[in-house]
């Protein structure tokens, strides 16, 4: 999916629906709203409200998201935010790439953070 598909799809959703009735349901702002209809991409945070509203799955507008676990229970994010700048096929392969490196390190720190 891209920016212009999702700007599509909440366009759709919306109908009739006013930029301020449909954003204040998203929990985003009018203006940011606007920006994603006319194709401008979206942080993470605003990306995952926009697909819960619209019933959509994150990750198919990311084309990489990957969320390991780290030894803290927590996870690291690798996401490629430019439609452009690769194609799905490599922003795949680099997010699973830096996944890989960052089990390998995270493996040698200890609690204090040291190797």
């Amino acid at each position: 999916m891209t920016p212009k598909n999702l700007g599509q799809m909440l366009q759709k959703k919306r109908g009739s629906m006013g930029v301020r009735a449909a954003a204040g349901e998203i929990g985003i702002s009018p203006a940011t709203l606007s920006r994603i209809e006319n194709g401008r991409i979206p942080d993470l945070d605003t990306l995952k409200k926009v697909c819960a509203w619209l019933g959509v799955d994150p990750a198919s507008y990311l084309g990489a998201a990957v969320e390991p676990r780290t030894a803290s229970g927590g996870s690291v994010q690798v996401v490629f935010k430019k439609d452009r700048a690769v194609t799905p096929k490599t922003s795949q392969a680099l997010a699973k790439l830096i996944q890989a490196a960052y089990r390998q390190f995270a493996a040698t720190i200890d609690a204090d953070g040291h190797q």
